[in-house]
């Protein structure tokens, strides 16, 4: 067992005007988190991803062991933040870099995805841990750039790999064995890009207390002009004791029965005492079922969402469960006409949010059943030559059923099913009854 101190700290930085970073500290555990996808969907993103990673590693402690408690942590939090972000349009693109390290025994596991970076200062000198997925870092692996170069690109920004993004990652993983007065340091992209490793490698080297050196690397980005949010978290193991806690977990809790010696006799209370104890515990209850009520019934008034009657997407008003919502607004979007997993998701009930917010979600759905279906075309006249021509320009396939002798100079569509103005699916056939037209007659 090692002694552990930590230390971690969060700057929305001098330029930004929102912090969508977000870290975790907690005994054993933790992580940093860099999110992105326009107005405070970034935000969302980075600390939905810790929570998940936070709950999952509590939920599997002595479980699951090592990597791979790490490795399905990460899963899940790209699982969670990919729901979200396909669950309203306002959280459409969202994503989050995650670098996170969970010490089980004297061994300490990294997991990471994006741009953020995980280090160890061991010996005096600082090493990075983690490959950076973003552009200008497979630029420099492939010997188009060099290290400072990168630091000013243009396009250092661009992430190839993120939290929910997709519905599957690829996690990175590694584990490295503790030793005595090893530091673990996790930072995002706010930090490096404006403080160069060798200074934080003097840092390190200068500040025996992890909150110390945590101001002071803080202090340095923003004295450098703080151009993004700024988040670092520092672990630092000493040398081995034999009972230092490091956090909550099943080994330290205790099962055995506290000793008879350390019970005192309970003496009873006086009955007046006893009833005007009663009589404030009733109304602080009463108090606090009125405020409960109160906040409850603002939300409801506030709290709309997209889901489905009739076959149609329909705006709620209220909360999706125990039918505490009425309809609002039904429109015309067919949900059939829905790519499937959008479908499945509507059918589901997305997420509650604002009325101006579900209107967005409602608006993009109907561009995406436009996108996924076609009307169907007036071909009833016309030949049968021109008629598919028409279809396939609606992306449609035809089925003709020809009720004429074979061999005609020219077929002609009698009737059409479904019906002209119909909205179908995209790819689907409509039926074409097609009769052969009279030759032309000749001259004499």
């Amino acid at each position: 067992m090692y002694h552990c101190i930590s230390a971690s700290m969060t700057h929305t930085g001098k330029v930004r005007e929102m912090n969508e970073d977000a870290v975790l500290e907690s005994g054993n555990l933790s992580a940093v988190a860099d999110g992105m996808g326009g107005h405070q969907a970034g935000e969302v993103a980075s600390s939905l991803a810790l929570s998940v990673v936070r709950q999952y590693v509590e939920d599997n402690l002595g479980l699951i062991g090592g990597d791979e408690l790490v490795k399905r942590a990460v899963e899940a939090a790209n699982a969670a933040v990919h729901e979200k972000a396909v669950s309203s349009a306002k959280y459409h693109d969202m994503g989050t870099t995650l670098t996170m390290m969970y010490r089980e025994g004297d061994t300490v596991y990294f997991g990471h995805v994006g741009d953020s970076r995980a280090y160890i200062f061991r010996g005096g000198r600082l090493m990075r841990l983690t490959r950076d997925h973003s552009f200008v870092a497979r630029l420099v692996a492939e010997g188009e750039i060099t290290e400072e170069e990168a630091r000013v690109h243009p396009q250092r920004n661009i992430i190839l790999f993120a939290l929910g993004l997709n519905p599957k990652v690829d996690v990175d993983l590694m584990a490295v064995k503790v030793m005595p007065g090893d530091e673990f340091l996790l930072v995002t992209d706010g930090l490096y890009s404006m403080v160069e490793d060798r200074q934080i490698e003097q840092v390190l080297a200068g500040e025996t207390e992890p909150a110390a050196a945590v101001k002071r690397l803080v202090d340095l980005a923003l004295e450098a002009g703080g151009a993004d949010n700024v988040s670092v978290v520092l672990t630092s193991y000493a040398k081995p004791f034999a009972a230092a806690p490091t956090g909550v977990t099943r080994e330290t809790v205790s099962r055995e029965a506290l000793p008879a010696e350390g019970i005192a006799e309970a003496k009873p209370r006086s009955r007046i005492k006893a009833h005007a104890g009663l009589l404030i515990v009733f109304l602080v209850l009463l108090l606090c079922l009125g405020l409960v009520f109160g906040i409850g019934f603002y939300f409801y008034n506030r709290t709309y969402f997209v889901g489905v009657k009739g076959g149609k997407v329909t705006l709620f008003h209220g909360l999706p469960f125990w039918k505490l919502a009425k309809v609002e607004r039904e429109t015309d979007i067919e949900v059939k006409f829905l790519p499937e997993e959008r479908r499945r998701r509507v059918e589901d009930k997305l997420d509650p949010e604002s009325r101006e917010d579900a209107e967005a979600t409602i608006k993009s759905l109907a561009s995406e059943a436009e996108q996924n279906s076609s009307i169907v075309p007036a071909v009833e006249g016309k030949s049968l030559a021109e008629a598919q021509a028409m279809m396939e320009q609606a992306g449609l396939e035809t089925e003709p059923d020809v009720v004429s002798p074979p061999d005609p100079a020219q077929y002609v569509v009698l009737v059409q099913e479904p019906e002209a103005g119909t909205r179908v699916e995209k790819g689907s056939a409509v039926k074409l009854k097609v009769a052969a037209a009279a030759a032309p007659a000749q001259g004499v």
